[in-house]
């Protein structure tokens, strides 16, 4: 036997080290086992010859709980504030197109046409239901606005943000609250208008620094105003995880991979609700409370033969692959201003690539003075045909994409690339019965708790949110049996 300890969490994503962080915070030792040598998950920032390249989130937004956790941790003063406004593209004919965040946004924008801009700016007056069984995302816009707005304004926003497709995605499983707009108000845009009356938006309790002094704007229409605050580190967004690995310390034991992990058994052969959890070289951990951050189908593998009725709807959540390329130029070399946030494609435009964010235009220090950086994500789920080619190979057709769009000429000074073959968490039809059948069996298994971004949000506030709320929930119980 190795140690025993009171609580292990396996993984050290931004959901492990939250919930072993609280915990912390709490008063409750727990030990975190990492199979790789470094934690943050899919938040990674390789800083090399002066620029700052981003192989997971870009620019995530911070609502309330990320934001505490920051200043928790002390870096807020590390903290730069994206512009909410700043503009985004959408790539039609080849061309970029101002994405239509607002009314007069939409009115002006060439990316639809009148017949789909008078059924979004009517929506309002008209009224629905949505159908008794789950439907798709796709379903849903067309029944209610048209396939030309699926196809040019919510496919691109969908893929760029979820890696996801339209045609899987469901809407009771992703967008919960526009399903319940629609039975209740029967319109998205009277739900929407209730919903932040009553102060539903997040944004109404965001205390972040880009949100202070801007009460003006949040009687503005546009949409991204309804959204938490946009923001990076100075020194990227692996700021987080590696100042939560700092405060965890020798808490957190890295290259551990884990091959199994196991309820022990009494003498009579009766499982007891105390964990093993078996390393490599034969050493055992033993724990009175296990916590799995890890994804759907890694903690599918672990459970397999102690837990099979879990393991099954665990192995089938779906994951989307990713491939990104962060690519550094010399400014001389890019004819496009770079004005604004990046662009999205449409699928309908036949491209490889997904997004492209413009960095060094988003936060300053992302590229030395005179050069700017760009990433781009590419690998839509239904043409993996690229996944499977080399990275650098790859990496050459989504620049070729670029350069064509951007007016961009010659190669990149640097570049880097980073390829995950299920990257996200797809919140397809029937997602939703799947959580729930996972959460209804994990109350019949004592001390075992999951965290991750399959489960409630794919965001780094959900993870954060869901971790804490774990944290809290094992501190109440082991309070209730030390009375």
């Amino acid at each position: 036997m190795g140690c025993t300890q009171k609580v292990v969490v396996i993984g050290a994503g931004i959901s492990g080290l939250a919930c072993a962080y609280r915990l912390k915070q709490l008063g409750i030792h727990c030990l975190v086992l990492e199979a790789r040598e470094r934690a943050g998950g899919l938040i990674s920032t390789i800083r090399r010859n002066g620029f700052l390249f981003e192989t997971g989130p870009q620019c995530p937004r911070f609502p309330p709980s990320v934001w505490q956790l920051v200043r928790g941790l002390n870096l807020d003063t590390e903290f730069v504030a994206g512009d909410p406004g700043a503009k985004r593209y959408i790539v039609r004919d080849g061309r970029l197109h101002r994405a239509p965040f607002s009314p007069g946004g939409l009115i002006g924008t060439r990316l639809v046409g009148l017949g789909s801009k008078l059924r979004i700016l009517t929506e309002v007056f008209g009224s629905s239901r949505p159908p008794a069984s789950e439907e798709t995302l796709a379903d849903f816009v067309q029944r209610k606005f048209g396939a030309e707005v699926l196809d040019y304004l919510v496919d691109p926003v969908i893929s760029t943000v979820f890696f996801g497709d339209a045609h899987k995605m469901g809407m009771e499983s992703a967008f919960p609250a526009l399903v319940e707009w629609e039975r209740k108000h029967g319109s998205l845009a009277r739900g929407a208008i209730r919903a932040r009356r009553s102060g539903q938006f997040a944004s109404s309790q965001d205390t972040s620094p880009q949100r202070a002094g801007t009460k003006s704007k949040n009687e503005t229409l546009r949409v991204t105003d309804a959204l938490p605050s946009l923001g990076s580190f100075r020194s990227g967004m692996a700021a987080l995880p590696e100042r939560l690995a700092a405060e965890l310390r020798e808490g957190i034991r890295y290259n551990a991979a884990i091959e199994a992990v196991e309820k022990i058994r009494n003498g009579a052969g009766i499982a007891q609700a105390i964990w093993r959890i078996g390393c490599p070289g034969g050493e055992a951990i033993i724990t009175e409370h296990l916590i799995l951050a890890v994804p759907a189908y890694v903690a599918a593998q672990l459970l397999a033969n102690t837990a099979p009725q879990l393991a099954i709807p665990l192995k089938a959540i779906e994951y989307a692959p990713a491939f990104a390329v962060a690519s550094a130029y010399d400014c001389s070399q890019v004819a496009n201003p770079l004005d604004g946030f990046g662009f999205m494609v449409p699928r309908r435009e036949g491209m490889e690539t997904i997004c492209t964010f413009w960095n060094s235009s988003l936060f300053p220090g992302r590229a030395p003075a005179g050069k700017l950086l760009m990433t781009s994500f590419a690998g839509r789920g239904a043409n993996k045909s690229g996944l499977a080619m080399n990275e650098e190979g790859y990496a050459e057709i989504i620049e070729a994409e670029n350069a064509r769009t951007l007016g961009i000429k010659g190669p990149p000074l640097d570049r880097v690339e980073w390829k995950d073959s299920r990257a996200l968490p797809q919140y397809n039809v029937g997602h939703a019965q799947s959580v729930t059948e996972i959460q209804n069996i994990l109350r019949t298994i004592p001390n075992l708790r999951i965290v991750g971004n399959f489960l409630g949000g794919r965001s780094i506030g959900d993870c954060v949110d869901m971790a804490f709320a774990a944290a809290q929930e094992l501190h109440s119980q082991i309070g209730r049996e030390d009375i």
